[in-house]
C-alpha cells in the first residue's frame, strides 16, 4: 500500500471548537457527502466493510465507523494488512461557512505515531452555480498511514465541479504530492447522480502516475470505481492500476450501511 502521509496543522485542533454549518465529508473532495442525521437521532452512523486483493500481497481488510452531525463528521477505523501490517486510526473534520463558499479542515490519528490533517476551500454550497472552484493542502509527520482515498496526503488539491441536468454533479480534481519528491499524482473526475427517489450512482475515474517514494521506478495507471447507494445499504467496486504507485493492481470491494 502507498504510505499516504496526511498532515497535521497545529490550530486545526483549536477550530474545531468553532461553530460551523453544512454537512462534512471525509474526503478532501465532496464526493460522497454524508447524510443528515433525521430529526430523531443526534448523529447519523455508516459502518463500512472492506475486502481488497492486491496482485502482490494479496488480501487485506479494512473496517471503518463514521458518524455525523450537522456540521461535524468523526470516524474510528481499523486496517489488516496480507504483509502484516495492522493499523487503527481515528479522525474529525468540520466545515465553516465563509461569506464565500467554505472551509472544511481535518484532523487524523494513528497507530504508530502518526499525525495529519489537511484543509479544503470549496465554493459550492448549493447546487446554483453551474462551476465551482476548490483548493486545498494537506500535511503529514511523514509516519506510516494506511487511508481510505489511496491519494497523496502530503500534497496540494485543485479542481472544481459543473452541476448537471437531473441533479447530477461532476467533480473534476488533482492531488498532487508537493513535499515529498516523489512526483505522485492523481486525476479524478467523479460524476454522482439520484437514479430514482431511493438511489445514488457514483462513478470515479482516475489516473495515477508516480514514484512510491522518491528515487523509486515511476509508474502510471488508471482505475475506475463504481458505488450505488440503496437506502441506507452500498456496495462500492474499485479497480485500481498500480495501486500506491507500486507495480500491483487492487481490486477494492466496500460494503456496509447508515443506521
Amino acid at each position: 500500500m502507498t504510505h499516504p502521509f496526511l498532515p497535521i496543522a497545529a490550530g486545526l485542533l483549536v477550530l474545531f471548537s468553532w461553530t460551523g454549518s453544512a454537512r462534512a465529508n471525509a474526503d478532501r473532495a465532496d464526493v460522497e457527502p454524508d447524510v443528515a442525521p433525521p430529526a430523531s437521532k443526534p448523529i447519523a452512523w455508516k459502518l463500512s466493510l472492506g475486502r481488497y486483493r492486491d496482485s502482490v500481497d494479496g488480501y487485506a481488510t479494512d473496517v471503518n465507523l463514521r458518524g455525523n452531525t450537522e456540521d461535524l463528521t468523526f470516524w474510528v477505523g481499523y486496517y489488516d494488512g496480507a504483509e502484516g501490517f495492522r493499523q487503527t486510526r481515528a479522525g474529525v473534520e468540520r466545515q465553516s461557512a465563509l461569506p464565500l463558499g467554505r472551509l472544511i479542515y481535518s484532523a487524523q490519528a494513528a497507530s504508530g505515531g502518526f499525525l495529519g490533517g489537511s484543509v479544503t476551500w470549496d465554493l459550492r454550497t448549493s447546487p446554483e452555480p453551474f462551476f465551482a472552484p476548490m483548493v486545498g493542502w494537506g500535511r503529514t509527520n511523514t509516519k506510516t498511514y494506511y487511508n481510505l482515498n489511496f491519494d497523496p496526503n502530503d500534497s496540494y488539491l485543485v479542481g472544481g465541479s459543473f452541476s448537471l441536468p437531473s441533479k447530477a454533479l461532476l467533480s473534476v480534481y488533482l492531488v498532487a504530492d508537493d513535499r515529498l519528491g516523489t512526483g505522485q499524482k492523481v486525476t479524478h473526475a467523479v460524476f454522482r447522480r439520484p437514479v430514482g427517489k431511493d438511489m445514488r450512482l457514483t462513478v470515479d475515474l482516475f489516473s495515477r502516475q508516480g514514484r512510491s517514494e522518491a528515487g523509486a521506478p515511476r509508474v502510471s495507471g488508471n482505475g475506475l470505481s463504481v458505488g450505488w447507494d440503496y437506502r441506507d445499504f452500498f456496495l462500492k467496486f474499485t479497480h485500481d492500476a498500480r495501486a500506491n504507485f507500486t507495480p500491483a493492481d487492487m481490486n477494492r470491494l466496500v460494503t456496509g450501511f447508515r443506521f
